[in-house]
């Protein structure tokens, strides 16, 4: 009976260790299966949101801007990253869900057989200081139900397998800890990879249109130029004008006064000569003088035509600078990856 005791604590000892490695393995698993539970969530509430936010806000561009560039692109290829990242976090999610449930089976086991042992050592020891002539030792129990249900190699069997299907688990479950933590690593860098690429295409497209913008501006600066010229040119044709009707009205005037003169004084004389000759020299240079103002009002339409055009384009040009520099890339500066 002592050898038999000494066999129970041995076993006792093995399972108890076993249980003590399987329950630090369930908690060390515990912790990656969090890790998992920590990446999709920050890939659908960080990632995947905040790309899906960037398209929609580039939507709001306008005009030429509203087209598929190297931004588009990126964003495309890095949603698909996203998406593939978290049917890998997914996949690895019931892995480790299911090793912890199998682990916890064989868990189970262990403590169902640890109870049994517990209680069978109890009572080999309780018998081990009973003696012939001790008291009250029961002679009147029931003694019909005294056949073994199992043999001694059933019994050694049965705690065996249990302390090796223990140890499979433990191994399985160190190898999914391994392959998380790889996992977890490798999603981290190629989610920063592609989150890189597509910041650097954004700063390539918010520099590019800050160049355009710059030159258009430039040229609206010039534009605003030649229209002042222009409207100072038209300003003094316009006096110019209003003077030499003055001139050819005063001149009319005296034509038409001497026209008044009596008799044999309506002559012909180098007053009437130099009097017709000022007339048509002031309505020849009126006629010119209209024509310029007519060209040069039709050039400022031109130019005033050019100048709202330009600051449409500007204008264009500064809300997608906006939605780029100022919307996605605020909120893009969340999307920092580390390990979970």
């Amino acid at each position: 009976m002592r050898e038999r005791t000494s066999e129970i604590r041995f076993l006792l000892d093995e399972l108890n260790r076993q249980k003590k490695t399987a329950m630090l393995e369930d908690e060390a698993l515990n912790t990656y299966r969090n890790r998992v539970l920590n990446a999709i969530d920050f890939l659908k509430e960080k990632s995947l949101a905040i790309n899906q936010r960037c398209q929609i806000l580039r939507e709001g561009r306008i005009g030429v801007d509203l087209c598929d560039d190297e931004v588009d692109r990126c964003l495309r290829r890095e949603l698909k990253v996203i998406k593939g990242c978290q049917c890998l976090m997914d996949r690895a999610l019931k892995e480790a869900t299911e090793q912890i449930r199998s682990l916890r089976a064989t868990m189970y086991l262990l403590d169902k057989d640890l109870a049994q042992k517990d209680k069978s050592l109890l009572i080999d020891e309780n018998n081990l200081t009973l003696r012939e002539t001790q008291r009250n030792m029961g002679h009147g129990k029931d003694l019909s139900n005294l056949e073994c249900r199992y043999s001694l190699g059933e019994w050694q069997h049965q705690t065996y397998k249990n302390i090796e299907d223990n140890a499979k688990e433990l191994n399985s479950a160190s190898q999914l800890r391994a392959y998380i933590d790889l996992l977890l690593k490798q999603v981290c860098e190629d989610m920063q990879n592609q989150t890189d690429r597509t910041n650097e295409a954004f700063e390539r497209r918010i520099a590019e249109m800050k160049h355009v913008k710059k030159c258009l501006e430039d040229k609206h600066n010039d534009c605003m130029i030649h229209i002042h010229e222009m409207q100072r040119n038209i300003q003094q044709l316009e006096k110019e004008l209003v003077d030499k009707q003055r001139s050819l009205t005063l001149c009319q005037t005296r034509l038409s006064n001497r026209a008044r003169r009596p008799g044999l004084e309506l002559t012909c004389d180098s007053v009437q000569d130099a009097l017709y000759h000022e007339m048509e020299a002031l309505q020849a240079s009126i006629c010119k003088l209209n024509v310029k103002i007519n060209e040069n009002k039709a050039s400022l339409r031109y130019l005033l035509h050019v100048q709202i055009m330009q600051e449409e384009e500007i204008n264009i040009k500064a809300n997608s600078i906006k939605i780029d520099e100022v919307d996605c890339m605020t909120i893009r500066q969340a999307l920092k990856y580390q390990s979970f």
